[in-house]
């Protein structure tokens, strides 16, 4: 808990600048905790455990005000000229919405949960969980909607300010950082000439998160990054996938190994479905545990699936490919027997334009 304690007193720190911004947020984290409670911040990816959701939600709350404090704002001030972020009479305002959006931006994932006392269910729009526990004098049995879709929760989140925020806040934020704060939470995406320097922050923020969880939970056996790795040797192994040939899944040149994706991904995803009763993410997500634990490659944009140009005896294809250092997909034991004649490297050739019949 002394981690938890530790986020909030650096939260308020960062909202010091403004005696009334600490004032609020101090109450608001007493509030936020009374909705949320021990629940997760998922089922059984980043932040699952107990307390997870409210953990990390300080985190990308901290994080996000962190980022905010270097972020160049503009605003007009009443006489039309622009107002910049270091001396903008509402720069407090703007970093409490900040820190808003970043505290509640997963709080629509309690609709995703189903919490029952004996026949008595939670309703998050209702009550916050600690009064329905306080209520109920029983705890909970949790378990996830199965109608639950990826990204919902983003909408729903508006939904649960009503627990969160008072007349006070509303009247310190103001009306345009209200509504910046909304579009945050919804997930919708201004134009660029109105972009948030909220959404950015908060962004960049819960990605950073996230990432932390995952390196820590793809380095434990038990975990899904653990489970697709041990299977990819496994085959390579056992022959199934094939290496350094024609027609290979998987392509070593020096340090670096190309995975051929999806097709290995496929295969793996079978062999842990039917042999081992695992299950693997979606591709997406897989790729992202994987990038966020450090494990493939990725370019600055974070996309690790890059197009490669894999040679066999002069005979070249074109691909698209994870790359992982050599020693995490190859046993040591089979270096030795690859073919030398192969070899790969990133495609950074431009494809032609499709042309239309009838443009010049």
């Amino acid at each position: 808990m002394r981690q938890t304690r530790t986020s909030d007193e650096q939260i308020l720190y960062r909202l010091s600048l403004d005696f009334a911004s600490h004032e609020l947020a101090e109450a608001l984290l007493a509030r936020f905790r009374n909705l949320v409670g021990d629940l997760p911040a998922s089922e059984s990816h980043h932040h699952s455990g107990p307390g997870g959701l409210y953990q990390h939600s300080l985190e990308v709350a901290l994080q996000a005000l962190e980022q905010f404090a270097g972020t160049p704002i503009q605003e007009r001030r009443p006489d039309g000229s622009l107002d910049s972020f270091q001396s903008a009479r509402n720069r407090p305002r703007w970093q409490y919405a900040t820190f808003l959006a970043a505290l509640c931006h997963d709080i629509g994932k309690l609709f995703d949960m189903d919490l029952r006392v004996g026949d008595t269910r939670w309703r998050p729009f209702a009550e916050p969980y600690l009064e329905f526990v306080r209520r109920s004098r029983k705890s909970p049995t949790l378990n996830w909607k199965a109608e639950r879709q990826h990204g919902n929760h983003a909408r729903l989140s508006c939904l649960l300010l009503k627990h969160l925020l008072t007349a006070d806040d509303i009247d310190y934020l103001g009306t345009p950082r209200v509504l910046k704060l909304i579009d945050s939470l919804v997930g919708s995406h201004p134009s660029r000439e109105d972009d948030s320097p909220i959404n950015r922050a908060v962004s960049k923020a819960d990605q950073a998160s996230v990432a932390g969880a995952e390196a820590a939970i793809a380095a434990r056996p038990d975990s899904k990054a653990g489970w697709f790795l041990r299977t990819l040797q496994e085959m390579i192994v056992n022959g199934e996938i094939h290496v350094n040939i024609r027609g290979a899944q998987v392509f070593v040149s020096g340090e670096k190994a190309a995975v051929v994706v999806p097709v290995v991904i496929n295969l793996v995803r079978e062999r842990l479905r039917t042999t081992y009763k695992v299950t693997l993410p979606e591709n997406v997500h897989l790729f992202n545990i994987l990038r966020n634990a450090n494990l493939v490659d990725a370019d600055a944009e974070g996309r690790c699936a890059h197009k490669i140009k894999a040679t066999v005896n002069g005979h070249t294809v074109r691909l698209r490919a994870l790359i992982f250092s050599t020693d995490t997909v190859i046993p040591k034991s089979m270096l030795s027997t690859l073919p030398k004649t192969t070899h790969f490297e990133i495609d950074t050739e431009p494809r032609p334009e499709p042309v239309v019949e009838g443009q010049e």
